[in-house]
């Protein structure tokens, strides 16, 4: 245990050096800081509220949401752990130095368990103790402290089994990924029919009228099990983590294409064209055949289109109109598609936009090819959603025309802001080898820069939204064409002038 207190121990100094001396890292933090503080106030008003009205219903419908509340913020930080477990469990030289140090498989995971409250999910965890803590302290008094004892034992519980989780699917279900299918559409089909057969007895109903848990209780039992996982269990979590590092190390990306139909044809059509648009479009059809994550994202967008119409009862109170429905749903589900690619699209490459910059095609080509390849990904997606959803909602060809207009500038400002803005992260020295550190560089936000223009490009997406919300078509389309325009002029100015700082 004392290896991991200095590894620790060593981290937190390198952090607080870094905020004294790093410029970016400064930067980072009151980007970070500044988000913190206008999601924490809004966050507490609307809670100061609702658990004003859970009191007032009584003790057991204010036990019952509480439960409901810690929830959600367990699976939200759960989700950022796992996120974090492929960035500092995998990703960069640091895991390679870990796994090289004479060091047990327990002291390993210690070691990972701990930085992942540092690094990973510090910031989001002290965020939830302070929006949930506040209105609970104004609330319920010294009872609340028991509440936020149970918040921060549940955090610790749902980081370890967001990192198990983790470690499993590397370890055991990308390397086995069809039967890992096949296992979990039959078990989803055996838990349906169980469901239905308890339904149809009547036991769900039964389950529903039983009491929530103390919080006493439920923290104790909590408190146990983070005892076992860090102590006795932990080397068989370490082990489990040193067998799937090792695993991804020695995984290279799938050798199983699997393309879409007509993704054969589109390629060798593309590949007549000798220009570096066409060349990016194909290397990129090819290299998200082979990622596993391209099929999630396509069923994320097919689950988003089955929500609509519940999303559009749940917003028919707010008196939006089925145009702006329409609009915000379909640029909103398009830039969901490109969002953990397009903010990287530039420094993702490395090392590799060396060739594309000698290459005889002016210094300046790669960024007008990059920002076609991804304006045509999110256009593609965002006019046939405009299409579909205009249909489905019934809107006049004179409304439709007015949707297809405001989805096309709403994705033509985020792209150009994003693709262009990622050469701000670019170095040319950076060099990715394995599955892990590729997938990290071109898909997950591992940089202060990257996460910064992150949260400017969803800054951006409000403002848009905002626009076609509180002004009327003949403003809110000028607007946006003006806005367009400026993104676009900065946008390139901006990206040039990164790309000609690293060649000069």
């Amino acid at each position: 245990m004392k290896t991991v207190l200095i590894m620790w121990n060593t981290h937190l100094k390198s952090a607080l050096s870094a905020l004294r001396n790093d410029t970016r890292t400064k930067v980072a933090w009151f980007f970070a800081l500044s988000l913190d503080c206008g999601l924490g106030l809004w966050s507490i008003n609307q809670l100061l509220a609702q658990v004003s009205h859970w009191q007032a219903a009584g003790s057991v419908a204010l036990e019952a949401h509480l439960w409901l509340l810690f929830s959600g913020a367990w699976i939200g930080i759960g989700l950022i752990a796992a996120l974090s477990t492929m960035t500092l469990g995998f990703g960069g030289d640091q895991p390679r130095l870990l796994m090289t140090l004479p060091i047990s498989p327990a002291a390993r995971f210690r070691a990972l368990y701990g930085l992942m409250f540092f690094e990973g999910i510090g910031n989001w965890l002290v965020l939830a103790v302070v929006v949930i803590g506040i209105p609970l302290i104004i609330f319920l008094g010294w009872q609340a402290f028991i509440w936020l004892l149970l918040l921060l034992l549940g955090v610790a519980i749902a980081v370890w089994m967001s990192i198990f989780a983790t470690l499993i699917v590397f370890r055991y279900v990308l390397t086995h990924l069809k039967r890992a299918l096949l296992i979990a559409l039959v078990t989803c089909i055996g838990i349906g029919i169980v469901y239905l057969a308890l339904h149809l007895v009547g036991i769900t109903s039964r389950l529903r009228a039983l009491s929530t848990p103390e919080p006493i209780h439920a923290s104790l039992l909590c408190a146990i099990v983070l005892v076992l996982v860090t102590g006795p269990f932990a080397g068989l979590t370490g082990k489990l983590y040193e067998e799937a590092f090792h695993e991804m190390e020695g995984r290279s990306r799938s050798r199983i294409v699997i393309n879409l139909p007509g993704v054969r044809l589109l390629s060798k059509s593309l590949r007549r064209y000798r220009n570096l648009t066409g060349a990016l479009v194909v290397k990129g059809l090819l290299n998200q055949s082979r990622n596993v994550f391209t099929w999630g994202r396509v069923v994320i967008i097919l689950v988003c289109i089955a929500l609509f119409p519940l999303l559009r009862t749940l917003l028919a109170p707010f008196g939006f109109s089925k145009m702006l429905l329409a609009v915000i749903y379909a640029s909103g589900v398009a830039i969901l598609a490109i969002v953990d690619y397009a903010p990287y699209a530039i420094s993702s490459e490395g090392s590799r936009l060396i060739y594309y910059l000698v290459a005889q095609t002016g210094k300046t080509s790669y960024l007008r090819a990059r920002l076609k390849v991804l304006l045509i990904a999110a256009l593609l997606i965002g006019l046939i959603l405009s299409l579909v959803l205009s249909w489905w909602i019934g809107l006049s060809i004179f409304e439709l025309a007015k949707a297809v207009i405001m989805v096309s500038l709403i994705l033509i400002a985020y792209t150009a802001f994003s693709v262009w803005g990622s050469a701000w992260d670019e170095d040319l020295n950076l060099v990715s080898e394995g599955m892990m550190p590729v997938l990290t560089q071109e898909e997950l936000p591992f940089t202060p820069r990257r996460l910064q223009l992150l949260g400017l490009g969803f800054l951006l997406i409000g403002v848009m939204f905002l626009l076609i919300w509180k002004l009327p078509v003949y403003l809110s389309v000028p607007a946006l064409t003006l806005l367009d325009g400026v993104v676009l002029i900065l946008g390139w100015r901006f990206g040039s002038a990164q790309i000609r700082g690293l060649i000069s």
